[in-house]
Order: structure tokens, then sequence, then C-alpha cells
């Protein structure tokens, strides 16, 4: 089998992710020196670079949330978030079976959560559907727009970003944009943010929300409680860099398999209902893509194999069992047949 090249290791984000990391850290007092060298980068090159590893940004983004004690950091909250709350809300809507039920019940949990003044909420309209900002049931004296106001168009962008890549997640694909709406102006930058969230973006609309066809809440959550386990581990870099990047039969065929290979994967037969579509023609536009639909099986293995690889918190034996292997021994022979490498030389590669 070809080697398959693993995103994690060569995907990049903007460096003014990581200056904004800094700011927040000096702002509360912290060295924000001890705090890239800890990370084994440099204070000089985050305050410089253009561009900076997405897994390098993950983890400086995890230790900041740890330092600061809030799990709000570049988003919308209206106050600080306590550590662990990203967690028990996915938690709390893993079984949810569709995008629709998944944002309803994360409105439910936040509406609890200490801390949280913000929750996604569901607008409808007559041609398609929105997910905005909703306030929280936390008895606030400050209105919905204060709120956002008060933390300003860059939190409300990342946001919506952060919102839609975890959808898109629970998706298992990535969920096409009708348009992205902002309250405010068009800030400096305004042109890029269509390139960001790769669909029309408007300025200065009644409110700030991303619009979907009408059906898309509608898709089933394809994730488990083991494919949330990695994908916690991994976070926020699955939230910062989109998982799912077009629209391919084959891509949205490998978002159905998902992270989990200890269970047993559907079959060609389960997976065409799934998409609305006969066996013939699942099969005959995988042909047109160039590929298989047991070939898609074998790559996303492996390809599952190299993401677990580059999350340093989970064990060989970890992997093994998420690869449906029943000893590391066996994982280890077949990374090597796979690759040519071993796994902890492909580790220590990274």
């Amino acid at each position: 089998m070809a080697a398959v090249q693993s995103p994690i290791s060569n995907s990049h984000i903007s460096g003014s992710y990581a200056r904004a990391l800094l700011r927040a850290v000096t702002d509360q007092g912290y060295d924000a020196r001890q705090f890239a060298e800890e990370e084994g980068v440099t204070l000089e090159v985050l305050q410089s670079c253009e561009e900076l590893p997405a897994q390098l940004f993950g983890r400086l983004y995890q230790r900041a949330m740890l330092l600061l004690k809030d799990e709000s950091l570049g988003m919308v909250s209206g106050g600080r978030v306590a550590t662990g709350t990203f967690r028990m809300m996915c938690l709390c809507v893993i079984h949810r079976p569709d995008l629709r039920t998944v944002i309803e019940r994360a409105g439910e949990f936040l509406d609890i959560c200490k801390g949280m003044a913000i929750k996604p909420c569901i607008i409808p309209a007559c041609d398609s559907v929105a997910v905005g900002f909703g306030a929280v049931s936390d008895g606030s004296e400050r209105t919905l727009q204060q709120i956002l106001d008060a933390d300003g168009p860059m939190r409300v962008r990342t946001s919506l970003f952060m919102w839609y890549n975890l959808l898109s997640w629970f998706a298992g694909r990535s969920l096409p944009l009708k348009r992205v709406e902002f309250t405010f102006d068009k800030p400096a930058n305004g042109e890029h943010w269509s390139s960001l969230f790769r669909c029309p973006v408007a300025f200065a609309c009644e409110q700030s929300l991303l619009r979907f066809e009408k059906s898309a809440l509608d898709l089933p959550n394809v994730q488990t409680e083991q494919s949330l386990s990695v994908f916690l581990k991994s976070a926020p870099y699955r939230l910062i860099v989109p998982s799912y990047h077009d629209q391919r039969l084959s891509d949205r065929i490998v978002g159905i398999f998902g992270d989990d290979f200890s269970r047993r994967l559907p079959g060609a037969e389960q997976v065409s209902r799934q998409l609305g579509m006969s066996v013939s023609t699942l099969r005959r536009q995988l042909l047109e893509e160039g590929t298989s639909f047991q070939r898609l099986k074998d790559e996303s293995r492996q390809a599952a194999a190299m993401q677990y690889l580059a999350t340093s918190e989970l064990t060989y034996t970890e992997i093994a069992g998420l690869l449906g292997f029943d000893e590391a021994s066996a994982f280890f022979r077949a990374f090597k047949r796979w690759t040519g490498t071993t796994p902890s030389g492909y580790r220590a590669s990274l």
C-alpha cells in the first residue's frame, strides 16, 4: 500500500493566532518568553513568524488554557470558562443522532455551565438554516449584542469558525456553507475572510451567523465515544485546521469511517444508503475518482495510525486498540509494512 502523508505533519496556520495567545498570557501577568520556551520555541519566532505548524499552536493553546484556567481563549464567552467544559459538552452531545440535536443539546449544557454567557443557536429561515449566537439562561443583565460587542470582531469570527469545524467533525464531512454574515463593518483584512470560510462573507448584517442549506442540520452524527476521545486529545488542532477540505465522494466516505477502527467499519451497502445512492453508483463514482471502497478503508486505517502517532498522549497500546489490533506488536508489523518505518521511528520524525 502506498504511504499516506499525515495531514497533521504539514498543516500551518497564521502566526497571528500565536500572537493573540501571547497577548492573553502577558495580559494575565505571565512571562511570555517562558511560556514559549516551555514548548521548545523562542519568543522571537512567535512574535515574527507569518505561519507556524498547527500542531505546535495546538500545544501552545492547550498550555495557555491550563495556565490561565480559561477555555474561552480567542472565542466569545462573556466570562472565564472552567477547564474541562468543552470535554463535558462533547460527552453530553456525542450520542445525539444528527447535527440539529447536537446543537440543541450543546445549548442546554451551556445554559447551566458557569462562566459561559454564549451558546450556539439555530436560526430558521425560508430557504436556509443558520447557526448563530444565543445568550444562555443565566439571569445576566447584559444583552446578547453587548456581549458580542465587548469581545469584538475577531472573537466572533473565531467562534463561528470553530463551531463550523466542530459541526463538520460530527458530520464526518465538510459542511457546505451558503454564506457567513457579521453584524459589524468590514475589518481591514475582511477580504480574506471568504477564503477562511470558503464561501461568500457579508458584513453589516442583522446577525452574526453561519448560513447553510436547509437540510444541512439533518445530517447524521457519525462520531462515537471512541473517536471523541481521540478528537479531544488533538483539540484545538482539529478546530483550527479543518479536517475535511472538499466534497468528493471519497472524502465523504472517509468521514463516515471516522477515527475509530476498533469497531467494524460499515460496508458499501450501509454507506451507500447513508449517502442516498445505490451501491453501483457509489462504486462507479469512486472509480471515476481513481479509487475504490476497499482502498479507502485501507488508506483510512493507515492515515488514522499516522494521526494517532502525532498525538503524543496516546500510547502504542492505545493506538493498536483504536486501529483494531489485539496487540501492539501486530500494529508495529502492519505499520512497518505500510510505510517502511516503525511507529516509533515515524513518531520521532514528527
